[in-house]
């Protein structure tokens, strides 16, 4: 046996000896945010010690979320304490910041008194956004932004309108061009809703032309605020991709209530965050960012404070609002199932090193004992590999991944036990098959010896 042939037989060993499949997002190219900016009860626990929570977790990115009108808080009259804070606080920790000014923030109208009148491609307005652009800039100079996000789930207040549509994204164009000779460099997105981003394509892309980034609100709800099953969110991120094949998408807020008023609960948050990172890892090329929304549970007063700002005062929507957070309110906050799935699946990505057991978590327990009763053979295989599963697969999709995480083969609509696939035309390598059936997503490794 040659040198190459023993390097090559202990490889192949190693690799069938492994266990443990690496994800396909990492530090290096994905960001996880948090949303720290709600706190629990006692006051005790403040921004520095949510803040420390999302650090330790692996938040490789947190968002200062402003309307135009908390900044310009009368015309030509700023408030811009926050961000001299931010400009102390924040490169202290290398933290970047994604920063959202929002003219529109959901279906209310932010922009200065003196202006609320007028169109938003008219240069008067957007020049006053500009000079608001350059006071923000004079008081943020250490500040690392890893995105600037022009506008916040506008699509609800534009609906249908055409012409509102047009005359945002002249102010858009505009305002997006202006802001990267304040910050050469800069990454400029604007936020819609997922239900804005797809329905009303023709008006988004033609808005996103020029965007770096996309940016998307990601809450899977009926009409009723009820939730949907998390087995949605493959599809709706494949939806997404094949909107927007060629830039990076932001999920700039994404979250899931648990309240069963919403038709939920806390182990169905926590399989919505196991659910997101398998298949974040699909599409790890295509999704750079997901900021999770938020991190402790509203309390009565700011959810009676959102319903009369939203003008919704329906009881599941203030539920949802109520229980989006991924740790409780009461006293010092505690963490509900979903922040231990999220440190999980950020730890088993290389985000964190907390403490933590994450070997039986609540939504991946059966799973793994599932997992070790597949059967994948031959294993190294030539032309052909037999695949075999302990229980009923139901309209199943079976994803052959390379070392990059390409997808080299799929096949859908599966309903048998034993699947046969044919490899004849995958070259000698190393690869991962993936199994999603239902609302359980199965990984096994396997070899190509030619």
């Amino acid at each position: 046996m040659t040198t190459k042939s023993i390097f090559r037989t202990i490889t192949i060993v190693g690799i069938l000896c492994s266990t443990t499949i690496k994800a396909q997002i990492n530090p290096t190219n994905n960001i996880i945010g948090v949303d720290v900016s709600t706190f629990p009860q006692n006051t005790s626990f403040n921004y520095d010690s949510c803040f420390a929570l999302g650090v330790n977790l692996g938040m490789n990115s947190t968002g200062i979320y402003q309307n135009w009108t908390a900044i310009e808080t009368s015309p030509n009259t700023f408030n811009l304490t926050i961000f001299d804070i931010a400009n102390y606080y924040y490169p202290a920790y290398n933290m970047p910041i994604d920063l959202t000014i929002a003219p529109i923030h959901t279906n209310n109208l932010e922009v200065p008194s003196d202006l609320t009148t007028m169109a938003f491609n008219n240069p008067i307005l957007i020049n006053r956004f500009k000079t608001l652009l350059d006071s923000v800039k004079a008081h943020i100079p250490n500040v690392i932004l890893s995105s600037l996000v022009i506008g916040s789930e506008h699509d609800v207040y534009l609906g249908t309108n055409a012409t509102l549509w047009s005359q945002y994204t002249t102010f858009y164009d505009s305002v997006s061009v202006y802001a990267k000779t304040l910050w050469p460099g800069l990454k400029v997105a604007t936020e819609l809703t997922f239900t804005g981003i797809t329905t009303q394509n023709a008006f988004a892309q033609t808005l996103n032309t020029n965007s770096d980034y996309i940016g998307v609100s990601y809450y899977p709800l009926n009409n009723n605020f009820t939730v949907k099953p998390v087995s949605t969110i493959p599809t709706d991120f494949a939806t997404l991709v094949g909107l927007y094949t060629s830039k990076p998408i932001c999920f700039y807020q994404y979250g899931y209530p648990s309240s069963a008023t919403c038709n939920s609960s806390e182990t169905q948050q926590a399989q919505f965050i196991a659910q997101t990172f398998t298949t974040w890892d699909t599409y790890a090329i295509n999704v750079k960012k997901i900021d999770f929304t938020w991190l402790h549970d509203l309390d009565t007063a700011a959810v009676n404070f959102y319903g009369t700002y939203y003008g919704l005062t329906d009881t599941i929507f203030l539920e949802f609002l109520h229980t989006l957070g991924l740790r409780n309110w009461n006293g010092k906050g505690t963490d509900k199932a979903s922040f231990t799935e999220l440190q999980c699946q950020a730890k088993q990505r290389g985000y964190n090193n907390i403490n933590i057991n994450c070997a039986t978590t609540n939504t991946d327990a059966s799973i793994n004992n599932n997992n070790n009763l597949i059967a994948i053979f031959p294993n190294p295989a030539q032309n052909e590999l037999n695949f075999e599963t302990p229980f009923e697969l139901i309209n199943a999709e079976i994803k052959i991944y390379n070392q990059l995480g390409q997808i080299e083969k799929s096949m859908s609509n599966i309903n048998a036990r034993k699947i046969n696939i044919e490899t004849t035309d995958l070259s000698s390598g190393v690869y991962f098959i993936v199994l999603q059936n239902i609302d359980r997503q199965v990984h096994r490794k396997f070899i190509i010896n030619k």
